[in-house]
């Protein structure tokens, strides 16, 4: 009696596989057979009959404007030579520490966790319009201090003041440096850190 059973059991199984392998072979020819046709069809630069033909484009469709149809053109610095000038100057009384030009006051500090919903929106927004001339950082790229460039008119010194208060709030040192009387660069160091030197190596 097992025995008749396990051959019965052998015997599906066998049947089940076979069914299996045969609609496997049927599908893997169907799709041969498309494939076929699909190559055909592009070879001789028409579809096959029995795949549906592309829609005529519309003659009044407006033509899609793409990026490399604008004009650009490459600027000759990154940095203008004012900025260009105090980099360098930041470089060399700085050689251990990382410089970064004109970054914004987002790159640099981040709404408070009190802050949710439109009120962070908003607070992001007014972080990436404002702009930090120059951050130093360690090798480690910690921010050790941002340096701003004096306020020349009203309006100037208005944005300085909202971007100081937001530096101020995130505990960074500020550094302001009047582009027509830049420091020698052996002074560099000791402007950055003030009174609080970094630790040695």
């Amino acid at each position: 009696m097992w025995f008749f059973v396990a051959g019965l059991w052998i015997v599906m199984v066998a049947a089940i596989f076979w069914a299996y392998g045969r609609k496997r072979k049927q599908a893997l020819s169907a799709r041969a057979k498309e494939l076929e046709a699909l190559i055909s069809g592009a070879k001789g630069g028409a579809l096959p009959p029995d795949l549906p033909q592309a829609a005529a484009p519309v003659s009044d469709a407006k033509p899609v404007v793409t990026v490399a149809a604008e004009k650009y053109s490459k600027k000759l610095r990154l940095l203008e030579k004012a900025d260009a000038l105090l980099y360098l100057l930041l470089r060399s009384g700085l050689p251990d520490h990382e410089i970064f030009a004109r970054l914004s006051l987002l790159d640099v500090v981040e709404p408070g966790a009190s802050l949710h919903g439109f009120e962070r929106e908003q607070s992001v927004r007014r972080l990436s319009q404002s702009m930090v001339d120059f951050v130093v950082c360690n090798k480690q790229l910690e921010i050790v201090a941002a340096v701003l460039y004096a306020a020349t008119d009203a309006s100037t010194a208005e944005m300085r003041r909202a971007t100081e208060t937001c530096l101020r709030a995130a505990g960074i040192r500020i550094v302001t440096i009047d582009p027509a009387a830049l420091p020698r660069h052996h002074q560099v160091r000791a402007l950055i850190y003030g009174d609080d030197p970094p630790s040695a190596a």
